[in-house]
């Protein structure tokens, strides 16, 4: 039997009810719900941060809060460095007023391993 014929038979096994829209196996109706209510809660703690922390103290940019990471190393898509880009940096830019974060440019000009990573996170 070639491979060909061995993949049809073995699709051909699967129950059709399985590759439908319901629900998959151990999960119920209540999960999408319980999902979206963290999501929202979620937003409020970070617009909070914002409001309580982050409005009167702005964070620093990463280049200067980790000066020994470059832009490119895993560290800032996991960890450490990718909760502060998420927490912090992100959400000052989510919430800030274009005054502040014009000031804020003013103040930390990008450099240039960095460059664009402003306009990355203005929303």
């Amino acid at each position: 039997m070639n491979i060909y014929k061995a993949l049809a038979l073995i699709l051909m096994l699967i129950p059709i009810s399985s590759m439908g829209s319901e629900n998959q196996a151990n999960t119920t109706d209540e999960q999408p719900d319980k999902y979206l209510e963290h999501i929202a809660a979620w937003e409020k703690l970070l617009k909070e941060r914002y409001e309580n922390e982050l409005k009167h103290n702005p964070p620093k940019p990463p280049w200067i809060k980790f000066p020994d990471y470059h832009p490119s190393e895993i560290f800032w898509r996991m960890g450490e460095g990718e909760s502060y880009i998420n927490d912090y940096f992100s959400t000052y830019f989510q919430y800030a007023s274009k005054a502040e974060i014009n000031a804020y440019k003013i103040k930390y000009p990008e450099q240039s391993d960095w460059r664009g990573i402003y306009k990355r996170f203005e929303y």
